[in-house]
């Protein structure tokens, strides 16, 4: 139950720890293209800093219990069986699935 969905930040060397969002599915894709698309150019491009900027971002500084996990690596984070595991380049926007 729910619509689970992880996404990992990488600059093509490092990843950032692995984000889990229980209810967000696909809408978690787009509002990581959003905010790379207008911060991009004013943050560092390391991927453990831009994830801490996209959840604060994301979270509108409101507190959520139960919604969002963070996993040191997607080995670690729980199955997002609904739409998987998605990769953004912080360097390129790019996402992709994998």
């Amino acid at each position: 139950m729910g619509d689970r969905i992880c996404l990992t930040f990488t600059d093509g060397r490092e990843i950032s720890p692995t984000l889990y969002a229980h209810w967000k599915g696909m809408g978690l894709i787009e509002e990581a293209e959003a905010f790379w698309e207008r911060y991009h150019d004013e943050i560092r491009d390391e991927p453990s800093n831009m994830m801490v900027n996209f959840i604060s971002y994301l979270r509108e500084g409101k507190i959520e219990d139960g919604g969002y996990y963070l996993y040191k690596s997607e080995d670690e984070a729980s199955s997002p069986d609904d739409n998987g595991y998605w990769m953004l380049n912080t360097k390129t926007g790019c996402v992709w699935k994998h």
